[in-house]
Protein backbone atom coordinates (compact mmCIF):
# COMPACT_ATOMS: atom_id res chain seq x y z
CA UNK A 1 0.00 0.00 0.00
CA UNK A 2 2.90 2.38 0.68
CA UNK A 3 4.21 2.06 -2.88
CA UNK A 4 0.71 2.70 -4.21
CA UNK A 5 0.34 5.78 -2.01
CA UNK A 6 3.71 7.10 -3.19
CA UNK A 7 2.77 6.51 -6.83
CA UNK A 8 -0.57 8.23 -6.25
CA UNK A 9 1.20 11.20 -4.64
CA UNK A 10 3.74 11.56 -7.45
CA UNK A 11 1.09 11.25 -10.17
CA UNK A 12 -1.30 13.75 -8.57
CA UNK A 13 1.61 16.16 -8.07
CA UNK A 14 2.66 15.77 -11.72
CA UNK A 15 -0.94 16.20 -12.83
CA UNK A 16 -1.21 19.47 -10.91
CA UNK A 17 2.06 21.03 -12.08
CA UNK A 18 1.69 19.92 -15.70
CA UNK A 19 -1.93 21.02 -15.95
CA UNK A 20 -1.01 24.41 -14.47
CA UNK A 21 1.92 24.79 -16.87
CA UNK A 22 -0.19 23.80 -19.86
CA UNK A 23 -3.11 25.99 -18.89
CA UNK A 24 -0.75 28.96 -18.45
CA UNK A 25 0.61 28.43 -21.96
CA UNK A 26 -2.85 28.12 -23.48
CA UNK A 27 -4.23 31.12 -21.61
CA UNK A 28 -1.18 33.40 -22.06
CA UNK A 29 0.35 32.05 -25.27
CA UNK A 30 1.50 35.48 -26.49
CA UNK A 31 3.58 35.94 -23.33
CA UNK A 32 5.40 32.63 -23.88
CA UNK A 33 6.31 33.18 -27.54
CA UNK A 34 9.59 34.97 -26.81
CA UNK A 35 10.57 32.51 -24.09
CA UNK A 36 9.98 29.46 -26.29
CA UNK A 37 11.60 31.11 -29.32
CA UNK A 38 14.75 31.73 -27.26
CA UNK A 39 14.78 28.14 -25.99
CA UNK A 40 14.35 26.74 -29.50
CA UNK A 41 16.58 29.37 -31.11
CA UNK A 42 14.07 30.03 -33.89
CA UNK A 43 10.95 32.12 -34.30
CA UNK A 44 7.68 30.47 -33.32
CA UNK A 45 4.00 31.41 -33.35
CA UNK A 46 1.47 31.54 -30.58
CA UNK A 47 -0.15 28.39 -31.96
CA UNK A 48 3.03 26.44 -31.16
CA UNK A 49 2.85 27.66 -27.56
CA UNK A 50 -0.82 26.69 -27.41
CA UNK A 51 0.00 23.24 -28.83
CA UNK A 52 2.73 22.78 -26.19
CA UNK A 53 0.22 23.78 -23.50
CA UNK A 54 -2.39 21.35 -24.78
CA UNK A 55 0.23 18.57 -24.78
CA UNK A 56 1.17 19.39 -21.18
CA UNK A 57 -2.49 19.31 -20.13
CA UNK A 58 -2.99 16.00 -21.95
CA UNK A 59 0.01 14.52 -20.13
CA UNK A 60 -1.42 15.83 -16.85
CA UNK A 61 -4.67 13.96 -17.47
CA UNK A 62 -2.93 10.82 -18.73
CA UNK A 63 -0.67 10.57 -15.68
CA UNK A 64 -3.82 10.41 -13.51
CA UNK A 65 -5.61 7.69 -15.49
CA UNK A 66 -4.45 4.21 -14.38
CA UNK A 67 -4.71 2.60 -17.83
CA UNK A 68 -2.44 5.14 -19.51
CA UNK A 69 -0.56 6.37 -16.45
CA UNK A 70 2.69 4.86 -17.72
CA UNK A 71 2.45 6.88 -20.96
CA UNK A 72 1.67 10.09 -19.08
CA UNK A 73 4.46 9.53 -16.55
CA UNK A 74 6.98 8.68 -19.25
CA UNK A 75 5.87 11.72 -21.28
CA UNK A 76 6.13 14.04 -18.26
CA UNK A 77 9.57 12.66 -17.41
CA UNK A 78 10.76 13.07 -20.99
CA UNK A 79 9.38 16.61 -21.24
CA UNK A 80 11.08 17.67 -18.00
CA UNK A 81 14.33 16.22 -19.33
CA UNK A 82 13.95 18.09 -22.63
CA UNK A 83 13.26 21.34 -20.76
CA UNK A 84 16.37 20.74 -18.62
CA UNK A 85 18.50 20.17 -21.72
CA UNK A 86 17.12 23.33 -23.34
CA UNK A 87 17.91 25.31 -20.17
CA UNK A 88 21.42 23.84 -20.07
CA UNK A 89 21.99 24.89 -23.70
CA UNK A 90 20.95 28.46 -22.90
CA UNK A 91 23.20 28.57 -19.83
CA UNK A 92 26.11 27.31 -21.95
CA UNK A 93 25.36 30.11 -24.41
CA UNK A 94 25.64 32.63 -21.56
CA UNK A 95 21.92 33.47 -21.27
CA UNK A 96 21.52 33.14 -17.50
CA UNK A 97 19.17 36.12 -17.36
CA UNK A 98 16.48 34.36 -19.40
CA UNK A 99 13.14 33.77 -17.70
CA UNK A 100 12.37 30.11 -17.37
CA UNK A 101 8.59 30.26 -17.80
CA UNK A 102 8.17 27.34 -15.40
CA UNK A 103 5.68 28.87 -12.97
CA UNK A 104 3.73 31.09 -15.29
CA UNK A 105 4.47 34.02 -17.58
CA UNK A 106 4.91 36.52 -14.74
CA UNK A 107 7.32 34.41 -12.68
CA UNK A 108 10.66 36.00 -11.89
CA UNK A 109 12.64 32.75 -11.89
CA UNK A 110 15.52 32.69 -14.36
CA UNK A 111 17.11 29.60 -15.83
CA UNK A 112 19.95 28.17 -13.82
CA UNK A 113 21.53 24.99 -12.52
CA UNK A 114 18.95 24.82 -9.72
CA UNK A 115 16.11 24.46 -12.20
CA UNK A 116 17.94 21.78 -14.14
CA UNK A 117 18.44 19.88 -10.88
CA UNK A 118 14.79 20.40 -9.90
CA UNK A 119 13.63 19.02 -13.26
CA UNK A 120 15.83 15.95 -12.77
CA UNK A 121 14.54 15.43 -9.22
CA UNK A 122 10.97 15.46 -10.56
CA UNK A 123 11.69 13.45 -13.73
CA UNK A 124 13.34 10.50 -11.97
CA UNK A 125 10.33 9.45 -9.83
CA UNK A 126 8.03 9.99 -12.81
CA UNK A 127 10.23 7.66 -14.85
CA UNK A 128 9.97 5.11 -12.04
CA UNK A 129 6.17 5.53 -11.92
CA UNK A 130 6.01 4.74 -15.64
CA UNK A 131 7.34 1.26 -14.90
CA UNK A 132 5.68 0.77 -11.53
CA UNK A 133 3.26 -2.10 -11.04
CA UNK A 134 1.35 -0.31 -8.27
CA UNK A 135 -2.33 -1.22 -8.29
CA UNK A 136 -5.44 0.67 -7.34
CA UNK A 137 -5.49 1.47 -3.66
CA UNK A 138 -8.20 1.78 -1.01
CA UNK A 139 -9.40 5.15 0.21
CA UNK A 140 -6.84 5.23 3.06
CA UNK A 141 -3.95 4.86 0.60
CA UNK A 142 -5.49 7.40 -1.75
CA UNK A 143 -5.84 9.85 1.14
CA UNK A 144 -2.17 9.33 1.98
CA UNK A 145 -1.27 9.80 -1.69
CA UNK A 146 -3.34 12.98 -1.91
CA UNK A 147 -1.69 14.37 1.22
CA UNK A 148 1.74 13.47 -0.15
CA UNK A 149 0.95 15.18 -3.46
CA UNK A 150 -0.02 18.41 -1.73
CA UNK A 151 3.17 18.19 0.31
CA UNK A 152 5.12 17.85 -2.96
CA UNK A 153 3.28 20.86 -4.43
CA UNK A 154 4.21 22.94 -1.38
CA UNK A 155 7.84 21.86 -1.70
CA UNK A 156 7.76 22.71 -5.43
CA UNK A 157 6.31 26.18 -4.82
CA UNK A 158 8.68 26.85 -1.91
CA UNK A 159 11.66 25.73 -3.95
CA UNK A 160 10.62 27.98 -6.81
CA UNK A 161 10.47 30.97 -4.46
CA UNK A 162 13.81 30.08 -2.84
CA UNK A 163 15.44 29.85 -6.28
CA UNK A 164 13.95 33.21 -7.34
CA UNK A 165 15.08 34.85 -4.08
CA UNK A 166 18.60 33.42 -4.41
CA UNK A 167 18.83 34.61 -7.99
CA UNK A 168 17.69 38.09 -6.95
CA UNK A 169 20.28 38.18 -4.18
CA UNK A 170 23.16 37.29 -6.45
CA UNK A 171 21.89 39.57 -9.21
CA UNK A 172 20.69 37.10 -11.83
CA UNK A 173 17.22 38.50 -12.30
CA UNK A 174 16.12 42.01 -13.01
Amino acid sequence: MLLSALVAGVTIFAGIIFFHAGYSKVRHSAEYVDIMATYLERPIRGTAVTAAGVCEMALAVMVLVPGVRWIGALGCSLLLTVYAVLMWRQIQAGRRDMRCGCSGPAAETRIGPELILRNAVIAIPLFAVAFSQASLIPWVGMTLGLGFSFFLVLIYLSTDQIIANRQRLIGWSA
